[in-house]
């Protein structure tokens, strides 16, 4: 078996040497000169490994802040060729192969959470100037990230309170408290936001009329979460996380994912 994986981070170092050591010849997309090679061998590979972010709707993707035009590459595999790639875009949903979305399987999706977690404390570690129980917390949003965020928080002995657009009957019997987004929008935030809600929760004009500027670290996609208007203000402190799994976890995010397409290949 015959794989081509494109290498754009630390978590594809991990899935070359899983894929090899499962006895499968791996071909290390990098750079130039490796992408002439591939799209020369594109007909005899069984496994593309994309980038996490997938392809561009135009058919680009990014190798070391460098751009790779991928049209002849898919033009020339196999219809049973399976792709793996974290981000399933338009441009992907086009092709006539088998397309499996790493980042939408549940395993990925709650392993992938609890890194997001480690990173957004790492974060929150290095900027604020005070020890971590000095602050309360608000986390926006009580998805995977939300949960996760606010349990590792919570072990750590931090007071820690949900915002969540949504009631939650299990709320009665988590130790945090809760409070309804309608209603948080309209009070004092906490001294650290943490955001992980994929819609706009925070408004240039809430910021506005807020007396004192928490920390606001948004994991949602920038201009998402929160407005790009509060991104620009100079009087708020705002971050956009970059994806945390592949950066402060690489090795458990890159062992992660070398699971499921090795079960995935097992099938």
């Amino acid at each position: 078996m015959k794989a081509v994986v494109f290498v754009n981070d630390q978590r594809m170092e991990i899935i070359i040497q899983r894929l090899r050591s499962a006895g499968i010849q791996v071909q290390e997309g990098r750079c130039e000169k490796d992408m002439e090679q591939i799209e020369r061998m594109a007909n005899k590979m069984d496994l593309v490994i994309l980038p996490i972010q997938g392809v561009s709707d135009d058919g680009f993707i990014e190798l070391k802040k460098r751009g790779y035009c991928m049209k002849d590459f898919f033009a020339s595999l196999r219809k049973e060729t399976l792709i793996f790639t974290g981000v399933i875009t338009p441009y992907i949903k086009k092709l006539p192969q088998t397309v499996i979305s790493l980042l939408a399987r549940e395993e990925v999706v709650a392993a992938n959470a609890a890194l997001t977690a480690e990173g957004i404390l790492a974060m929150v570690i290095q900027n604020t100037p005070r020890s971590l129980p000095e602050y309360c917390y608000d986390v926006i949003g009580f998805g995977h990230c939300g949960r996760a965020i606010a349990g590792l928080f919570h072990q750590l002995g931090l007071e820690v309170r949900i915002v969540s657009a949504h009631a939650h009957p299990e709320s009665a019997q988590l130790p945090y408290s809760f409070i309804r987004l309608q209603e948080w929008q309209f009070q004092q935030p906490w001294p650290v936001v943490i955001n992980t809600a994929p819609a706009e929760v925070i408004s240039e004009a809430m910021v506005a009329g807020w007396q004192t500027q928490p920390l606001i670290i948004d994991i949602a996609s920038r201009a998402v979460g929160v407005s790009e208007r509060v991104y620009k203000r100079k009087d708020t402190h705002v971050i956009a996380a970059p994806p945390l799994p592949g950066i402060v976890a690489w090795q458990s995010a890159g062992e992660i994912l070398a699971d499921v397409i090795l079960k995935e290949v097992k099938r």
